[in-house]
Order: structure tokens, then C-alpha cells, then sequence
């Protein structure tokens, strides 16, 4: 043992059969020098006696005391290095307090790691303690995990690396065990390229969202298929362009002349669909090289199945050299509300902002219908499936720079697909919101792990890193995906905040309390309203019973005062005295329209009409949500619909629950924070918001 080591020392076998040493007795702190022989026999033998063989000791140094953390990596097939961080001991191998990120990793992003994490505290000196040394840790972690780093110059045959525990103290941080595991021909162990964005091959994405020529392949001459349907979805959503069906023996297809093949077509076929069994579609779209710009082959039977792997390279290969641009296969079209192209019938026809990339075909139409009843205005909404050859990063990247969208929605099933995504947006700034909805985000207990880090990663944790890194909107369900993209199209994204304080306002106190509390899960506060605010409420004449204080919940009574018009005097004072991020009006239109309708006319209507009076005449502008309530009857409904479109008209989003406005609530100032904070973010912001 070098001589220039000093005690106490730290003893730990070395043995390929050890995976937790500490549990096992093959460590030994606090040592001297003369206790070192002894310590190792009796570890030998008590480690022989359970069954392991060792290989030999290792003696370091016994590091400063310290908070024990865990920091690893793991490949993961398609992402590339996924590295992990938290807190040693109990609460990784218990809690599972930990929070991932996947390389390369700046120390901002370290930060925002460390943030996650339930026990910061104790690091940040917790309970009187000195806080241990932050800097150090990020500055460790950056070592390893930064562009350059540790894990860039590992092998490809090591797939694992943890490094517990690393000791942080007040004056440093310090790795005293790493555990490597190397696994030979493993798919994870393919490098994953990072640095530069998917390289887009040149392609003007107009004519796929605005085509003039759309030729058919697949369509019956006899009976009604597909590729039938898909025309007359184009004649009635009122196609303005060239529609050429394809067919090898029919004059006419749904009374539109037909010709043989792409090849007898004179000009350029903008975007041709495909609906022909899977042998069939290279070919039939060879016909036309030179001539297709884009071919959406909704055909199945493709890479999906093991069978149709080796088809679907074939295809994507033939089609590149020719220069066609393929859509799928194995997804159901394009919707395209300016370019009046559609995959479904009776479409939105309303030309909207909102353009989602979805890599399922059944979920795009849900989204399509759910989102025209809940009035958001599509752009567009293109149906990938296998991604074969377009992307989704390429169609983000031209949705990002077109000045016709606003808001892109996503979603994705596959990790590789959100990595595109993240190398794109590493390399831009973007203040347009972009909201993520990932399928197969359950755990994954599949992995054989022999890594804490290994062990802890999984489909669940890797989303919601991706999407803290890409600074994209994840949400958990259709519904709340559908409620982000509303609230970011309507909503006034030039009011410039980087606070999270809301207002409350509306009928039912019980309702007010669930509504802060939901608030509350969402990282939104509800601060109470200042003295002088509280002494004008109260000087507005309402009928007994209200709370004003924030919550600011009246009764039905009290709404009732001007026939709901008592609203705007609410609201011109809140606004006048406090400074909300946002203001959530939530009304039981049930209640309302029973109670008060017969007696004082259309209350929820002047309701609406008061609030957005009340928005636009505030000084300083705030984000305004609607909550419109059911009580479950067929007629209480078919108002809100009605109401819904009254607001909608104003530029009000509307919910039809108060966890709904939450979440959005919650999307919107995350994505204000961002875009506010962005050139000028402090290194400690993540922690002094933890």
C-alpha cells in the first residue's frame, strides 16, 4: 500500500460475484494502518463462507463526512447514455428519490436534476447542517456527463456505470466506489450521434400541407375501400385541386377518370395516398419517379412485424432514389385545414394555429374530433406511424419556422423519436409551446440491471427527463393533452410573467376549496388578496355569505347582483389591487341556469361577457380561464356547449373541470417562465424554486 495514503482507511473486497458490497460485509471504514491485514482475512473468510471468491482489496482513504449521493449511467438503445442522480442509501434503495437526464448534460441542466429531487434539502444543509458543496456536484456530474465527458470516451462494450456513493461535503465532492458492467453485443451499445439536429433531406413541406395534385392508389373501381372514402373525404371537405385516381383496369373511380399508373401522369403529383396490400407499394410508386413529391402509404404490413422490416427498408431506399418523400407506412394521413386535405370525414373545417405530429393513426382522429368539440382550430394533424422516412423532428422543425402555427402538438411512442426531438431543440431558441403526450410510459421492470442506475431507469423516468431537456410540455392523458393545446392557442402568450400566483373566482365553496387545492398539486399559489382590495369587495354592497379573501367564492345570490354583470366590478378590483398570473372563473352553469335564469335573465352569458371586460381594461394583463360546471343533464350541457363558444369567441379558454384549468394553467406559466427566463437564468434558479 503506497505509503502516502493517510488513515482511517476504507477497505472493500473486490469480487465479480459482489454486487452490493456493503450488505454482503465487503467493507470496512475507519481503519488503521496496523488493522488492515487483520480486517482483510476475517473479510475474506466471512465472504468465503457466503459463497463469494474474491479477487483482491482495495484501501482508499476514508473521505470527508458527507451526504451520500448516487450518480450512473446506463446505454439505452436509441437515447444513448441515460444518466441518473440521487440520494444515496435509503433513498435510492427505498424512496427511489432519483431524477434522469440523458447526455450531453450542461450544468444548468445538472441543476434541474438536483431540483427534482424530494430530498434537496438535505444537501442544501437541512435541520441547521452546513450545506454541502453544490458547486462541486454539478461540476463532478459535468465531468462525466458534459459534451467531451467521461461516458463519451467509454468503450461501447461497457453499457452501466455507477459511481456509488459519491461523498458531497462543504468543501468538495468525491467518488470512493464506481461499479463498471460490461455486456458484449448489446443493441444499447450503438453510439447515439448528438450535437447536430436530424439532417431534413430538402423537401418543401408546403406541398404536403397545401396540395395541388393528389393522385389515389388503392381506390376500388367496383366496390368502396379506403382509398374510395379518402376521396370523397377530399370532394366533400371541398378540395379545390387535381384528384387522379390510380387503377390498373378502371376508366372512373367515384366519377374522377382514372389512369393506369404514376407514370401516365403529366406534371408533378404533389401528395399521393397509398392504400395497396404492402409487395405492391414500391412499385406501384416507382411508376411515378420523379414525379411524387410525398406519399403517405397508410398500407400495414411494414415494420410493425418482424416480417415487413426488410419491405420497409426496400421501400424508403426506392423512394430515395428517386426523390420521394415518404409518410409512414402503417398510419391513416394527413389532415391539412387550409390545403382542404383530409383522411376523415365531416373534418374541421375551421382553419386554425394548432398542428399536432402523431405517430398513431387512431389517436389523430380522436384528436381531430376531440379537439374540434372542445374548439381548438387545427392547422394541421399528420399521422406518421412507422416514421420510416419523414420524421417527426423534421415535420416539428418546419412547423417551428412556419409563421401558420402557433402551437405543435406531439405524439410519440418512441424514445429514439423524443431524442430527435431533444437534439432539434438544443440548437434553437423557441417560444413557441410545444405539448408532448408519450405512449408506453409505464414502467419497465424488463431490464436485467446489476446497476442502481440500470435498475431505477425505465419508460417513466426517461419521458419526463427528455421533456425537461427539450423544454417541451409533457401531460398524462388525451384530455389534458387536448386542454394544453387550447389554453396555449387562446390564451394572450405576450403577457409577460414568471409568477404562479392565481385567482379563484366563482360559485360553490367546496368548489373553491378542491380548485386551490388542485392549484396547489399544480405548483400554482393563491395568495390572499391585499387589505385594500378586500375593503372595496366589501364595499361593492353583495349579499351576505361570500368569501373574499381568495378564494373569492359567491354564491348564486351574489352573481345574481346586475344580472351577473356584478362580475366586472369583482374583477376590475382584484386586478386593481394584486397582480395575478392568472385569473380561474369557475361557474355550476346547472345551478346557475335553474336557480337564477327564469328571474334575471341570461346571468352566465353576462358572466362571460362581464369577465372579459374586466381583462381587457386591467392595467396590468393577466391570463383569464373558464370554468363551466355540469350537473350531468342533456339541456345544462347543450348550454355549456353553447356558453363555451361565447367565451371561445372572447379568446377564453374553457374547462369542464377545475383540475383541467389546473394542469393548463400549470403548462402555459411553466412555458411563460421558460421562454421569460431563458437569456437570463440565474445558475441557483433551480434550486431557490425547488
Amino acid at each position: 500500500m503506497p505509503a502516502e495514503l493517510s488513515a482511517p482507511f476504507v477497505l472493500k473486497a473486490v469480487s465479480a460475484t459482489l454486487i452490493h458490497k456493503s450488505d454482503a460485509g465487503g467493507v470496512r471504514v475507519g481503519l488503521q494502518r496496523d488493522e488492515l491485514p487483520g480486517a482483510a482475512t476475517s473479510m475474506r473468510e466471512g465472504l468465503a463462507r457466503a459463497g463469494h471468491a474474491l479477487d483482491g482489496f482495495l484501501v482508499e482513504e476514508l473521505a470527508p463526512a458527507g451526504v451520500e449521493v448516487v450518480v450512473g449511467a446506463v446505454r439505452t438503445a436509441g437515447v444513448g447514455w441515460v444518466v441518473m442522480v440521487g440520494l444515496g442509501g435509503v433513498f435510492v434503495e427505498i424512496l427511489q428519490d432519483v431524477a434522469f437526464g440523458v447526455t450531453p448534460l450542461s450544468p444548468a441542466q445538472i441543476r434541474d436534476m438536483l431540483a427534482e429531487l424530494r430530498g434537496l434539502p438535505v444537501l442544501q444543509g437541512a435541520r441547521g447542517k452546513a450545506p454541502a458543496d453544490l458547486d462541486a456536484l454539478v461540476g463532478l456530474i459535468a465531468r462525466l456527463t458534459g459534451s467531451g465527458g467521461v461516458l463519451d470516451a467509454m468503450p461501447a462494450d461497457i453499457t452501466e456505470i455507477d459511481l456509488n456513493p459519491v461523498i458531497v461535503s462543504p468543501s468538495g465532492a468525491v467518488a470512493v466506489d464506481a461499479r463498471f458492467i460490461v455486456q458484449k453485443d448489446n443493441d444499447a451499445s450503438e453510439p447515439v450521434p448528438h450535437g447536430d439536429p436530424v439532417p431534413a433531406r430538402e423537401m418543401p413541406f408546403e406541398h404536403l400541407f397545401s396540395p395541388q395534385t393528389i393522385a389515389v392508389l388503392g381506390a376500388s373501381g367496383q366496390g368502396t375501400n379506403g382509398g374510395n372514402l379518402f376521396i370523397r373525404n377530399l370532394i366533400d371537405y371541398g378540395f379545390a385541386g387535381t384528384i387522379v385516381p390510380i387503377h390498373p383496369s378502371a376508366e372512373s373511380i367515384e366519377g374522377i377518370p382514372a389512369v393506369v399508373s404514376l407514370g401516365e401522369i403529366d406534371g408533378v403529383v404533389d401528395y399521393a395516398y397509398v392504400a395497396l396490400p404492402a409487395a405492391k407499394v414500391a412499385t406501384a410508386l416507382a411508376a411515378g419517379a420523379g414525379r411524387v413529391r410525398f406519399a403517405q402509404v397508410v398500407s400495414s404490413g411494414f415494420a410493425e412485424t418482424a416480417e415487413g422490416v426488410d419491405l420497409q427498408r426496400a421501400l424508403v431506399d426506392t423512394m430515395r432514389s428517386v426523390g420521394t418523400r415518404i409518410i409512414g407506412p402503417n398510419c391513416l394521413g394527413t389532415h391539412s385545414s387550409s390545403g382542404r386535405l383530409t383522411f376523415v370525414p365531416e373534418a374541421p373545417s375551421e382553419q386554425g394555429r394548432v398542428a399536432v405530429i402523431s405517430q398513431s393513426g387512431g389517436l389523430s382522429v380522436d384528436i381531430l374530433r376531440l379537439g374540434e368539440s372542445r374548439g381548438l382550430a387545427f392547422h394541421s394533424v399528420t399521422s406518421i406511424g412507422n416514421g420510416s422516412d419523414v420524421k417527426a423532428v423534421e415535420l416539428l422543425e418546419y412547423l417551428l419556422d412556419t409563421p401558420e402555427t402557433t402551437v405543435v402538438g406531439l405524439y410519440l411512442e418512441s424514445l429514439a423519436a423524443a431524442r430527435d426531438v431533444l437534439d432539434l431543440l438544443v440548437h434553437r431558441e423557441c417560444s413557441k409551446p410545444i405539448v408532448l403526450l408519450a405512449g408506453g410510459r409505464t414502467a419497465d421492470g424488463s431490464r436485467a440491471a446489476m446497476s442502481h442506475t440500470g435498475a431505477l431507469s425505465g419508460n417513466h423516468r426517461l419521458w419526463p427527463a427528455l421533456a425537461r431537456q427539450a423544454g417541451v410540455e409533457l401531460v398524462d392523458s388525451l384530455d389534458e393533452f387536448i386542454n394544453v393545446l387550447l389554453a396555449m392557442d387562446i390564451a394572450d402568450r405576450s403577457i409577460a410573467t414568471e409568477s404562479f400566483d392565481a385567482v379563484l373566482f366563482g360559485n360553490g365553496g367546496g368548489a373553491s376549496v378542491l380548485a386551490a387545492d388542485a392549484l396547489e398539486r399544480n405548483g400554482l399559489n393563491t395568495p390572499t388578496l391585499p387589505e385594500p382590495a378586500i375593503e372595496r369587495l366589501n364595499g361593492l354592497g353583495l349579499p351576505p355569505g361570500n368569501g373574499l379573501l381568495n378564494p373569492i367564492d359567491v354564491p348564486a345570490g351574489s352573481l345574481a347582483v346586475n344580472r351577473g354583470g356584478i362580475a366586472e366590478d369583482i374583477l376590475r378590483t382584484i386586478l386593481e389591487f394584486s397582480s395575478p398570473a392568472i385569473v380561474i372563473s369557475h361557474f355550476n352553469v346547472g345551478i346557475i341556469q335553474r336557480n337564477l335564469a327564469e328571474t334575471h335573465g341570461d346571468v352566465t352569458g353576462t358572466l362571460i361577457e362581464a369577465i372579459a371586460r374586466a381583462r381587457d381594461s386591467a392595467a396590468r394583463p393577466c391570463h383569464h380561464f373558464l370554468v363551466l360546471k355540469t350537473d350531468g343533464k342533456p339541456d345544462t350541457e347543450s348550454q355549456i356547449r353553447g356558453y363555451a363558444k361565447r367565451a371561445l369567441a372572447l379568446r377564453m379558454p374553457v374547462f369542464p373541470e377545475l383540475e383541467d384549468a389546473a394542469t393548463a394553467a400549470r403548462a402555459l406559466l411553466r412555458h411563460q417562465a421558460k421562454v421569460a427566463s431563458r437569456m437570463s437564468r440565474s445558475p441557483q434558479r433551480s434550486f431557490e424554486h425547488a
